[in-house]
């Protein structure tokens, strides 16, 4: 119900917000940014067209890296953002649950808090913040909604809002919300966020600001219970060998937990940028150059006349380099809830046997001092520099018997970045970052990235190669923790992590395939007891992917395709085949609707996925005496060796419509839930959602 109160509210807000009703041309969503620099957008005559320029901020918020708009309508269905970010996940089987990649090459973390990586996808953080520029205001909404039943009703909304006061400042914010009860007992998640931002890109000055303020409320089960374990694999099996339709009422399954346990995460940050450009610098300059008077003779009618004429600096002004400041503060707090303990799931409990919160501290401030020199566009042998200090302090708390130990250390790095992201012949960067002083004195990255275009007659391709080495510290959560069935204290080694990345695009054939390979030692992972632990020996892994679209008439078929191999699993496992493939039927519907009709398809082969810890949000090793071994004559199962995930397929079905700004979907999720295809394990105890049906809407405003 709030959700739909907030749809006709944000109907009526932006009724109002675009109450000038400026009208556009034709194509006024389909423009794309291709440039970031908003120095200044013209005024023009009505109509205006809706020009938007999206960027972010990367590489110490030093960088402007180009967005583009997405106004497709294939895959509007698969609006679950870890779907989203990877192919193959390992998850607790509904939307909103914490997650990790089972691609390698995926399993990036954008959270400065431990017990949040987990569940990045669906939050926002600052450097995943959009700053926009454009000639008319720009708004959107989105509402889906899905499950089964009226009890079990799972909800996303979107609601964004972006305008220019002027030709270089704009303002907006974004507001996301997910409400997801999974289908068996004791599985919820609602997430939310609000992002406020502004930005002013002018000729001399550009400046940001935004704060984010988030919350991330999940209740833990700790999978299915053993004896529902076997009570829904052996309905599965009689289905299987009897052909008898069989269903297993998800509320029916029993889990784990004796009561419920509450993890809620409040998290809120702030960041502020300003960078002044400049010209020539005057000291670097010979005095009659820098010197911007000077006296100009003129003649007039044969007589001599002497006049003072004073240059100006912006008079088709190049900035040539520039000084920025950067400061962001962020904290998060981590509240456990166990109303009752339930001492039998746990191994250990080390404060309360009764009734128990853990509440968790994180808080940091950083900023950065950067100097740059630009490249020069006219010369074919230049490049630009960039050179930065940074400070970061961090205080971080965790729960004792007798009440909360805390943790104070800061860190200083300094780095800097050689690239050429103008050239027509070849772009590049490297960049290399130390930390000098502080509890992780000793970390390095060294990065460098190239981009190749080549053409083959009238094609044009692209070659792109990047390649990294780092030494990285262990979080503070990872070395010292304690709380009511966990405690540890470490003192780990460096991570040493070595990759090398290479991706090949072929647009005109809507191809392209890449190689990935990492090398890796003093490995931090999570033992089979859930406990954080080192793994001093290096280990490999191997990845080679393709992306492929074939469209043939009104058919289409979209295909991606991972492979990955380890030289080592004892303390990292992953699938080596993943898959995804979605043909669709495309037609205009009465001539003004697109209609896309088709089946996806998830798939990846069986693995030794981790299982789940609901105390830290984290997945650890499974041990290798956990799997379910069927004994054919009863259909009851013994534990024994591996508990393998995978080898089943996600079937889809959905239908996706766009109508001028207006973007729907209709989907059968999970459609083979039904059939004899196997068990659908999304990780240890923790079984898909089966077949539901979802819809969504998506609308937008250009004035």
């Amino acid at each position: 119900m709030r959700s739909w109160i907030l749809t006709i509210i944000w109907c009526l807000l932006a009724e109002l917000a675009f109450g000038q009703n400026m009208p556009l041309t034709r194509n006024q969503g389909e423009n794309i940014a291709t440039d970031t620099s908003a120095d200044s957008i013209a005024k023009t005559e009505e109509p205006v067209e809706s020009i938007i320029h999206v960027w972010t901020l990367d590489n110490q918020f030093g960088t402007k890296n180009v967005v583009a708009v997405d106004s497709s309508t294939l895959g509007f269905n698969n609006f679950n953002p870890i779907f989203q970010r990877s192919i193959s996940n390992s998850y607790l089987g509904y939307l909103g649950s914490s997650y990790t990649s089972n691609i390698y090459f995926d399993q990036s973390s954008e959270s400065n808090f431990y017990f949040l990586r987990n569940f990045d996808a669906y939050r926002q953080t600052q450097n995943k913040v959009r700053y926009y520029n454009s000639t008319t205001p720009y708004a959107s909404l989105m509402y889906l909604q899905g499950g089964q039943g009226s009890t079990k009703t799972e909800q996303l909304f979107k609601a964004f809002f972006t305008s220019n006061i002027d030709s270089i400042t704009n303002f907006g914010f974004q507001f996301n919300a997910i409400r997801a009860p999974g289908q068996y007992l004791m599985q919820e998640a609602r997430h939310k966020f609000l992002n406020f931002f502004v930005s002013r890109n002018g000729t001399r000055l550009n400046s940001y600001f935004n704060f984010i303020n988030g919350s991330d409320e999940i209740t833990e089960s700790g999978g299915i219970s053993d004896s529902s374990l076997d009570q829904f694999t052996y309905s599965r099996i009689v289905y299987t060998n009897l052909s008898i339709p069989s269903r297993v009422d998800p509320t029916e399954l029993g889990a784990k937990l004796t009561n419920e346990i509450s993890n809620t995460s409040k998290s809120f940050s702030i960041f502020t940028s300003h960078e002044y450009l400049m010209g020539q610098i005057p000291f670097l300059l010979p005095k009659k150059i820098a010197d911007s008077t000077f006296v100009v003779t003129t003649v007039i009618d044969s007589v001599s006349v002497d006049s003072i004429v004073t240059v100006s600096a912006d008079v088709q002004f190049t900035p040539k380099y520039s000084i920025q400041y950067s400061a962001e503060f962020e904290n998060h707090q981590r509240r456990l809830l166990e109303s009752t303990v339930d001492n039998n799931f746990f191994t250990n409990t080390y404060i309360n046997t009764k009734s128990h919160t853990d509440s968790v501290f994180f808080s940091r401030f950083s900023h950065i001092l950067q100097i740059k020199a630009f490249e020069n566009d006219n010369r074919k042998y230049t490049f630009g520099t960039r050179a930065f200090i940074e400070n970061e302090i961090v205080t971080a708390q965790h729960p004792l018997p007798d009440g909360m130990r805390k943790y104070n250390y800061s860190n200083v790095n300094v780095g800097g970045e050689l690239y050429r992201r103008n050239s027509s012949f070849l772009n590049w960067s490297a960049i290399a970052q130390f930390t000098l002083l502080g509890r992780n004195i000793g970390d390095a990255i060294v990065k460098g990235k190239a981009l190749k275009p080549l053409v083959f007659g009238a094609d044009t391709t692209s070659l792109l190669v990047e390649a990294w080495y780092q030494d990285q510290s262990a979080d503070i959560f990872q070395e010292h923790w304690y709380s009511n069935h966990y405690k540890w204290e470490n003192q780990f080694k460096k991570q040493h992590e070595v990759v090398l990345k290479g991706q090949y695009s072929y647009p005109r054939f809507s191809a392209n395939a890449g190689v990935n390979y990492a090398l890796l030692s003093n490995f931090i992972y999570n033992n089979e007891a859930a406990l954080p632990a080192q793994y001093e020996s290096a280990f490999s892994i191997l990845s080679a992917w393709v992306n492929k679209d074939i469209t043939v008439g009104r058919l289409g078929w979209s295909n991606k395709i991972v492979w990955q191999e380890l030289s080592n699993d004892a303390v990292l496992r992953l699938p080596v085949w993943n898959f995804y493939s979605s043909i669709y039927y495309s037609h205009y519907l009465f001539k003004v609707m697109k209609i896309q009709m088709g089946v996806e398809v998830y798939f990846n082969s069986k693995f030794l996925a981790n299982q789940y810890n609901p105390a830290t949000s984290s997945f650890y090793l499974q041990e290798k005496d956990t799997q379910l071994q069927m004994d054919p004559s009863t259909y009851k199962y013994s534990r024994y060796e591996n508990n393998l995930i995978g080898g089943y397929p996600l079937i889809n079905l959905y239908v996706n419509a766009k109508l001028k700004r207006t973007s729907a979907f209709a989907e059968l999720y999970h459609a083979n839930s039904m059939f004899p295809m196997g068990d659908f394990y999304s990780s240890q105890g923790y079984p898909l959602d089966q077949m539901a049906f979802r819809f969504g809407f998506f609308w937008t405003f250009y004035d």
